[in-house]
């Protein structure tokens, strides 16, 4: 045999043996052949749901529960919809990205397109073969919605319950309920229920009345939470159909803050100043400031579902985990909420033995957005006649409930150079005759001839909300 002949052979082999894979890629197969062509009779049954993507209709996801040792997961598609759903002939499979959920105790199907379809998921165990009830996608007609809208109560400590609406949905059949970390997204606990709402207790878990089902590994038990830890909340509102008509997240830390408190209750606690304010034309994005004594550690945000609460009833704020970050030079610190609900909210640390804990705060985004002046409102007047001491006055435009004003001094590399409060609207540089507190450790550096500064006032409420900013440049003179 000539080596030409040799390669031939060698091909001609190799393809027959790929064409004989049952991978119905090289081998098209609708879903039915694939069934008949399997040694099962009872099909067992895979759970599976799809949703489309947040703000998508051309992104949908295919979940589905691949029990322990389940292979050769596949995901089929009908030729239209207009077809007969129940003919499984008319399912061909599709490869699509699989995607771990829930630390992979779920996975998903990512399918990209706007279409409407019928589809199904399939796998083998222990040599039978299974698939799910056939789902409809809805991605163009009825998205998916995605909120955080949920209310979270307590029983005890760690045993949170969870309330939710239907938000006008009528075809609601069931609801998915996930537990999960929100650090590694490690799955806690799944189960299903036919009313809006679940109980993250062993009493409601194992009573059949009110879980219908549940894919917890351990049948008769949850895991206990930890205090102090991050959790997810996953809902998901399921159609007969299998669509998912909704999708709730939230996350939630157990334990309140007046638990915190008397967990505490050794340490000294004193008032730390802390303030807020929404961004710069956001809708849903607040500025949590706060300042940060030196040796300040375990730094914490706590806030209430909404602002119809007494603020001084510490059992009603819950901890959130929300990003923290430096400004004015490390001088005060901030964390970002995006939520456009509105509520109070306090801020603590720890130094030692004693607790700092600011006064409440109230997040009025939605009632009184921030106001940020630009220079053309011409809200600020900068008096520079007496050499290295401009003296700045401003007026509150729209804004007439600031009780006082927060001036903030940075260098043209963004450093700290001052920090005053004033209840007038006029502060002159190193005069500190009106001052009524500072942050200042130190007295504040002289100005700099020709040296370029920035400044900030801050008009603040009663209630530690920030009404109106005011940033402009300017140069020593």
């Amino acid at each position: 045999m000539t080596f030409k002949n040799y390669l031939i052979a060698v091909f001609v082999t190799f393809f027959l043996f790929s064409c004989s894979e049952d991978n119905d890629v090289t081998v098209p197969r609708n879903l039915q052949e694939y069934i008949d062509a399997s040694s099962s009779d009872d099909l067992g049954e895979v759970i599976a749901c799809a949703a489309s993507a947040d703000g998508s209709t051309s992104l949908s996801y295919i979940f589905y529960y691949p029990v322990e040792g389940a292979t050769d997961i596949r995901y089929y598609e009908a030729d239209s919809l207009d077809v007969d759903q129940t003919d499984l002939s008319k399912y061909r499979r599709q490869i699509l990205t699989v995607t771990d959920v829930f630390g992979g105790k779920l996975q998903r199907f990512s399918r990209s397109s706007s279409d409407e379809n019928w589809c199904l998921v399939t796998y083998m165990l222990d040599g039978k073969l299974h698939k799910s009830n056939i789902i409809r996608l809805k991605n163009a007609t009825n998205p998916t919605g995605w909120t955080d809208v949920v209310d979270i109560d307590y029983k005890s400590t760690l045993e949170p319950n969870f309330t939710w609406s239907d938000f006008g949905i009528s075809d609601n059949k069931i609801y998915f309920q996930v537990i999960s970390e929100s650090e590694d997204d490690t799955f806690l606990s799944g189960t299903y229920t036919e009313n809006t709402y679940f109980e993250y207790t062993d009493d409601f878990y194992n009573d059949d009345t009110k879980v219908v089902l549940n894919i917890n590994d351990d049948d008769e038990t949850l895991e206990d939470l930890v205090e102090d830890t991050e959790y997810l909340f996953t809902m998901m509102a399921v159609s007969e159909d299998n669509w998912v008509n909704t999708v709730i997240q939230e996350t939630f830390i157990p334990r309140s803050l007046e638990e915190y408190l008397e967990d505490n209750s050794e340490k000294t606690i004193e008032t730390v100043f802390a303030f807020a304010g929404s961004k710069e034309e956001s809708e849903d994005e607040t500025y949590i400031y706060y300042y940060p004594f030196t040796g300040a550690s375990d730094m914490r945000y706590y806030e209430t579902d909404n602002t119809s609460v007494v603020e001084t009833d510490f059992s009603n704020y819950r901890r959130k985990d929300l990003t923290d970050e430096a400004v004015y030079g490390g001088k005060l610190r901030r964390y970002s909420r995006t939520d456009s609900e509105e509520s109070w909210c306090i801020v603590t640390y720890v130094i030692g033995d004693i607790l700092y804990k600011s006064n409440p705060i109230k997040i009025k985004i939605d009632e009184s957005p921030t106001e940020w002046a630009s220079e053309e409102d011409d809200l600020l007047t900068i008096d520079p006649s007496e050499r290295l001491k401009p003296i700045f006055t401003w007026i509150d435009s729209s804004t007439g409930e600031n009780v006082e004003y927060l001036q903030v001094f940075t260098d043209s590399d963004n450093d700290f150079v001052s920090g005053t409060f004033t209840t007038d609207k006029t502060f002159q540089y190193y005069d500190s005759s009106n001052v009524i507190s500072t942050i200042n450790l130190e007295t504040p550096p002289d100005l700099v001839l020709n040296d370029e500064y920035n400044f900030t006032v801050f008009g603040l409420s009663s209630n530690n909300w920030v009404n109106l900013v005011i940033q402009e440049s300017f140069i020593a003179e």
